[in-house]
């Protein structure tokens, strides 16, 4: 049961930085609704989804590869250094040609997908902080394959958001619009790297000259590239209903998608919170040949995010039109898209841990395939859909990549490694959740005639005080309840 509390300790924290990043990049898309126009929020949006993209090229998959060399080399400490040393090197010269790259053709992206100058000065702003965010997310994966999660988690989940928050309140109320749109990101960017920096050393003992003397890994690279394709066309496939929306029509209507989306980016959070740590975990456990672990892992990660999503899952889908009413009322006609967008992030998040079992236990190649798939499907999809239903299509082709996606994923993990993530257990979150939302439809009603907010917050104490009431009445699994009684160690002592 000590891999239990290791999960749920790491993720725990991991689940709490990342609720908070996203709370805080959820604030800003509030904020940015509220005081720019459609227009410039769709402008962010193109721009953010065009510099996450790149940072997938300068990151070159080395983030997966420094979790899985770190972890197999636990042993010997000078090999660990020599990993971290190479892939912070390697990525530091890719993130300046990549930076270099985006400034040259950022007239010919803008122009592509119909934005203004104003996109283009946003590009260059945003592609100064490619270097920082590169190295922040390095530095943090370096320190997750000594297991070591929080100074990653702090620094992209709390210092990078809620700086970005703040300064673009102090840029837009001290330097107007346009500086509020173009500084913060890269400021905030740069801020988390120089917090995250002298952690490195305290964990690992890597110094910057074990940086600078670094040689390429050949090894490390080999098993790079292909998660480096993996993570590329994951990351275009997030990003393809945004960028296809500019290509297909204008930044206008980005902006109006783009609150439906962070919105049901939310629920993402769960996922990510746990891929961190179980991935190390995964990979070691592979190595020593625990198919039997790997598959109880697998099947109580997956009740737990299940568990944790389905009140959020149920407010959106149920109250779309208070949640969105939240960014403005210009906001609620993206309803439909939210529902939408929501069950896409539900499937995504319930059976995404499929990919990085497959990841860590030597099927990189297949995951390349399915990422190739899914992105060409999705292509296809967006390209028939968007000109006929607008920002419904995009939701609605994301939804159906996820569907098959899935059923894929989780195909290849039964087929391949004769595992499954169906715990007879899962009936509890599922059959709370159902309560949960049959008194949602009841209440919707009542709850749409209330002012905007109070009717969001209302559906939202609804949703998550009933589905934990129900889930507390059928009982919490043991493994459940020996994390409570751990972490909350006053309840143990009542129950004896």
């Amino acid at each position: 049961m000590n891999r239990n509390r290791v999960i749920a300790g790491q993720a725990g924290f991991s689940f709490a930085g990342f609720l908070f990043g996203q709370a805080s990049r959820f604030a800003f898309t509030l904020l940015a609704a509220r005081v720019l126009d459609a227009a410039a929020l769709g402008t962010y949006a193109l721009a953010v989804a065009v510099i996450q993209i790149a940072e997938v090229l300068a990151v070159a998959g080395l983030d997966s590869g420094l979790l899985r060399f770190v972890s197999m080399n636990s042993s010997e400490p000078l090999r660990q250094k020599a990993v971290i040393g190479s892939a912070l090197k390697t990525s530091f010269f890719l993130s300046l040609i990549v930076g270099l790259l985006l400034l040259f053709f950022s007239g010919y992206i803008a122009s592509m997908l119909h934005g203004s100058h104003l996109l283009r000065l946003t590009l260059c702003c945003y592609a100064a902080a490619i270097p920082f965010n590169v190295a922040t997310m390095l530095y943090g994966h370096a320190m997750q394959g000594f297991r070591k999660l929080q100074p990653k988690i702090i620094a992209t989940q709390v210092v990078s958001p809620l700086l970005l928050l703040l300064l673009t309140l102090l840029f837009r109320y001290t330097a107007g619009q346009e500086a509020a749109l173009f500084f913060p990101f890269g400021v905030s960017a740069a801020i988390a790297f120089f917090w995250i920096r002298p952690n490195l050393s305290k964990i690992s003992g890597v110094v910057p000259m074990d940086i600078v003397r670094a040689s390429p890994d050949r090894s490390m690279m080999l098993y790079a590239l292909p998660f480096m394709v993996v993570s590329l066309l994951s990351m275009m496939t997030y990003w393809l209903d945004v960028v296809m929306l500019g290509m297909l029509t204008d930044t206008a209507t980005v902006g109006l998608y783009h609150p439906a989306a962070r919105t049901a980016g939310i629920i993402r959070a769960v996922l990510f919170a746990f891929a961190g740590i179980a991935a190390p975990m995964m990979a070691a456990l592979h190595t020593e040949s625990e198919k039997a672990e790997i598959g109880r892992i697998y099947k109580m990660l997956t009740r737990w995010i299940l568990g944790l999503v389905v009140p959020p899952v149920i407010l959106f889908m149920i109250l779309p039109e208070p949640v969105l009413g939240i960014f403005g009322t210009r906001f609620t006609p993206g309803r439909n898209a939210l529902v939408l967008l929501t069950a896409a992030s539900f499937l995504h998040v319930s059976f995404g841990l499929s990919s990085t079992l497959l990841a860590m236990t030597g099927y990189a190649r297949l995951c390349l395939y399915n990422a190739f798939g899914a992105l060409g499907l999705q292509v296809t999809l967006n390209f028939l859909l968007i000109p006929r239903m607008g920002i419904n299509g995009a939701a609605l082709a994301t939804l159906l990549v996820f569907v098959l996606l899935s059923s894929v994923r989780l195909s290849e993990i039964f087929i391949l490694l004769k595992i499954h993530p169906f715990a007879k257990a899962l009936w509890k979150p599922l059959a709370a959740g159902l309560f949960a939302a049959l008194l949602l439809v009841a209440a919707r009603p009542w709850l749409l005639g209330l002012p905007v907010f109070a009717g969001f917050m209302t559906g939202a104490l609804l949703s998550v005080f009933s589905y934990i009431t129900l889930m507390l009445l059928l009982k919490l699994e043991q493994e459940e309840r020996e994390i409570i009684f751990r972490f909350i160690p006053f309840i143990n002592k009542e129950t004896k």
